[in-house]
């Protein structure tokens, strides 16, 4: 096992891809299932779903989290393909901070939101699973007991609770997790220290008080008493709150083509 380069589709390839929205606990994700998971490959970090593998062996591993809004036009169509879409709640995605730009929160509700759409289209697919990640942390092992039972294929190496002893994960993923680490719950509340930034995204998108509710984070609106007299406080972000249409259709034109190549490789090595 370990880091096998990106290339080529291979012949009768299993991958399993992470996606979820960017500060969900993908890179958590990913180094738990690399780690505790035999595979014949993986990528150091991050690896779109489009980028062709050259020699990946019967199973792959590779994560791309913003993945999750352009598989559309391949999922159904790759027989081999499996996803595990890590959810999270809102509040704490977006009121995260990466290390390299502690001055700014990296992302927001809209993004949070379009990856939740996008992944409630295949929530019931059998290669597909939903994932939580407030679930991964307090009970790893049941998480991946849960993985080997959707994914027949998977095998484990190692219990999750212990992939700390075992992970050697690249220096971009050591960064985005804040360093190599035993699982931990400290992330789980620390959304209650930035009530100005939930308090502004709640303001400016009333639909996170449902969501809430509707995805099982809250039983009902009274967490909304913990912002009884917080002002809101606009904070810079990495995405911006509109969106920029014009750059997504342009988007949606290349991952057109991306996914006709895609699917082109597939037949291929079929």
């Amino acid at each position: 096992m370990g880091h096998a380069p990106p290339c080529g589709q291979g012949e009768a390839v299993k991958r399993l891809h992470i996606v979820g929205c960017p500060r969900s606990g993908t890179t958590l994700l990913m180094e738990l299932v690399s780690t505790c998971f035999d595979s014949s490959g993986y990528c150091a970090h991050e690896l779109s779903i489009f980028e062709p593998l050259e020699n990946p062996g019967p199973l792959y591993f590779s994560k791309q989290p913003n993945d999750i809004k352009q598989i559309g036009h391949i999922f159904h169509r790759d027989p081999g393909l499996n996803i595990i879409y890590l959810g999270r709640d809102p509040r704490a995605v977006m009121t995260s901070k990466h290390r390299e730009n502690p001055g700014q929160y990296f992302c927001n509700y809209r993004v949070w939101s379009e990856c939740d759409r996008a992944a409630q289209r295949y929530w019931e697919h059998p290669r597909f699973l939903p994932l939580r990640y407030e679930d991964l942390v307090t009970r790893p092992d049941e998480v991946q007991k849960g993985i080997c039972a959707h994914f027949d294929f998977m095998e484990s190496r190692y219990p999750f609770s212990e992939y700390h002893l075992h992970a050697t994960p690249s220096g971009d993923a050591s960064r985005a997790m804040n360093g190599l680490r035993e699982i931990d719950l400290d992330s789980l509340a620390k959304w209650r220290q930035h009530l100005p930034r939930v308090a502004e995204q709640l303001q400016r998108h009333p639909a996170l008080a449902n969501d809430l509710v509707r995805l099982g984070y809250e039983p009902d609106r009274r967490w909304l008493e913990a912002l009884a007299g917080v002002e809101p406080v606009v904070y810079p972000c990495r995405y911006p709150e509109r969106r920029p249409y014009l750059k997504e259709w342009e988007k949606s034109i290349r991952v057109y083509f991306k996914s006709r190549r895609y699917l082109q490789r597939l037949a291929t090595a079929g």
